[in-house]
């Protein structure tokens, strides 16, 4: 059963984006394209905003841009959805860290996944998120991903909510993830939100599965977004055709070459100014013949054009 302590957690229905960071020529956090990211994304009806997670780049963040970056997020969202900033850590100290100076920053929710350079087992693993979660008083959501997919199974991330007030979410990404979704809307008879992950794929499955938020498709946010909206409104066929028509045939390149495309794109958008990596990057471009094919995509779908709420 879950817990009452957790009856007042918000259901999300939409698209909840991670924002990649946006850098300058010379390496240094392009502020205004930050901000033009954010307003893109409530533009495209995002119903929560997140930084500093893995298409963050939150590894190669400094401290000293990583506070100013919460900063900006939290100023220009200015309330109008909840805001999760990401506290992944090598370290548990370095984690606890994290997350104390986001809560304090303004973050409504934390996005905390496991330890990344050396996964822990299961004990240590429940002791990092003790830790963590008595050092805020925000929701948590347990991210998942192929790294710490065989430690966070459905069952151990079912005991962390039962056992921590403020775990609350899970993003669900790794190995078999379509299976452990329904394997933890089963162990929670659908008490555990889960939000989906794994940059859109199988995402007109996941919404089947019953998984109504996603964090997926940042530079394409209005078509990912266009499949889930159709969904959850009750029309299953419009939402495949989207789907299968327009969003697919765009996966089918993203997910081989999603470091260089997230920033491509939405430069391509006229979203942000610089498809830069944060150096040192380690993209393997497209090949002429990958990127000829994959303009023939962005031509058919209608993802070459600016966007057209940008400045």
């Amino acid at each position: 059963m879950k817990p009452s302590a957790k009856s007042s957690s918000p259901e999300f229905r939409g698209m909840m984006p991670v924002l990649p960071t946006p850098v300058t020529e010379t390496g240094e956090v392009d502020e205004a394209s930050q901000r033009r990211l954010i307003q893109y994304c409530l533009k495209c009806g995002a119903v929560s905003v997140g930084h500093l997670g893995g298409a963050s780049e939150f590894q190669k963040v400094s401290d000293g841009d990583r506070r100013r970056l919460i900063e900006i997020v939290v100023d220009e969202v200015g309330g109008r959805v909840p805001v999760f900033i990401g506290a992944t850590a090598p370290a548990l100290k370095i984690a606890v860290n994290y997350a104390k100076e986001a809560q304090a920053l303004g973050a409504d929710m934390l996005m905390v996944g496991a330890p990344y350079i050396d996964v822990p087992g299961s004990e240590d693993m429940l002791r990092y998120y003790e830790a963590v979660s008595e050092a805020v008083s925000i929701p948590i959501i347990v991210q998942v991903t192929p790294l710490s997919s065989v430690v966070l199974s459905p069952r151990f991330i079912w005991r962390l909510y039962g056992e921590m007030d403020n775990v609350q979410y899970a993003k669900m990404e790794g190995q078999r993830f379509l299976a452990k979704i329904a394997e933890l809307q089963q162990l929670s008879q659908g008490g555990m939100q889960i939000i989906g992950g794994a940059g859109g794929r199988h995402l007109i499955h996941m919404l089947r599965l019953g998984v109504t938020a996603y964090m997926t498709g940042t530079e394409a946010l209005d078509v990912h977004g266009a499949v889930v909206e159709a969904y959850l409104r009750g029309d299953e066929e419009q939402a495949a055709r989207t789907y299968y028509e327009r969003l697919l045939p765009y996966l089918m390149f993203y997910q081989e070459y999603s470091k260089e495309l997230l920033k491509s794109m939405l430069h391509l958008r006229g979203v942000i100014d610089s498809p830069l990596e944060i150096s040192p990057g380690k993209t393997t471009p497209m090949s002429d013949i990958e990127r000829r094919e994959f303009d023939w995509v962005l031509d058919r779908i209608g993802l070459r054009n600016k966007w057209p709420d940008i400045p």
